[in-house]
């Protein structure tokens, strides 16, 4: 074999690596590394997940920013996107950053994004879907389902909203996590 046989071997053999393990111009993808997102009064992070044994319809739990003073704070109504719970601008701060410790894969994509109905909203592959979205960008992640529990443990401590907390509890137990200071009745207006 010549030398600029094997050289341009060599090449290709490089270029086809980088071909198949670098991300698109689109997304971004990168294991635990903090979310480039700003919380603002815009942003709401959606948790979803459909188990594989489905009794039952299966909603979105949605967090989103309000003032410290509004009313709607000590509520979580069902909305089109899905169930609603309403945090302050420091809680989805916090969430963010918790989120980012969380080691999982994001995927990022920059411009306006929209969510999807909660008759639409759909999580591939098992697991729960993860999505923040800003009107910036968007980001998401998957969580395996055996992880679930383990892995939104602690993003408990971001909430300080007593309702946005038991709706996050709530939507775990369903999924059987154990939550050790969860109680079922504190909020008996709500309509499952």
């Amino acid at each position: 074999m010549s030398r600029a046989y094997r050289a341009f071997h060599l090449c290709w053999l490089v270029t086809l690596a980088l071909a198949f393990t670098l991300p698109g111009p689109a997304q971004n993808t990168s294991p635990g590394h903090i979310i480039d997102l700003p919380a603002t009064k815009d942003t709401v992070v959606r948790f979803f997940y459909l188990p594989s044994v489905n009794w039952y319809f299966h909603i979105p739990l949605l967090f989103r920013v309000v003032d410290e003073n509004d009313a709607r704070l000590k509520t979580a109504p069902a909305l089109y996107e899905g169930r609603t719970a309403y945090i302050t601008v420091p809680e989805m701060q916090q969430i963010l950053v918790e989120l980012s410790h969380l080691n999982l894969s994001w995927e990022e994509s920059s411009g306006p994004q929209t969510l999807e109905t909660s008759t639409t909203v759909r999580c591939l592959h098992g697991g729960a879907c993860v999505k923040v979205v800003t009107p910036t960008g968007a980001a998401e992640a998957k969580i395996g389902a055996d992880k679930i529990c383990q892995t939104l443990a602690p993003l408990d401590a971001a909430l300080k909203t007593p309702r946005a907390l038991w709706e996050f509890q709530f939507w775990r137990v369903q999924y059987q996590c154990k939550v050790p200071s969860f109680n079922p009745d504190a909020y008996p207006d709500r309509i499952p």
